[in-house]
């Protein structure tokens, strides 16, 4: 048993779509994916050692994706990291 709903993420982003002028509120829009993205970021952290193993993340790299600002998507960082410990995104220079 949960305690907490899960609000399907289409009916967020449906709640947000473009009207017939043009974009509505895109920065706005931008917020909310980021938000949403940032919780799922933290459903994967709730995950065990072995399953994020299996699929190519470190805790050290949840850890790193959600303390980040909270204006960046943690989501996009892990799936950076994850394709970089597959060896399909070379690492980044700096």
């Amino acid at each position: 048993m949960t305690l907490a709903t899960k609000t399907p993420r289409s009916s967020v982003m449906d709640m947000l779509a473009p009207t017939k002028g043009g974009l509505a509120f895109p920065a706005f829009r931008a917020i909310v994916r980021t938000l949403l993205n940032r919780r799922a970021a933290y459903r994967v952290s709730e995950l065990p050692d072995y399953l994020l193993k299996d699929i190519g993340l470190k805790r050290d790299d949840v850890h790193e994706a959600l303390h980040a600002d909270w204006r960046e998507d943690p989501t996009f960082k892990l799936a950076l990291a994850a394709a970089r410990r597959r060896g399909r995104v070379s690492p980044r220079r700096d």
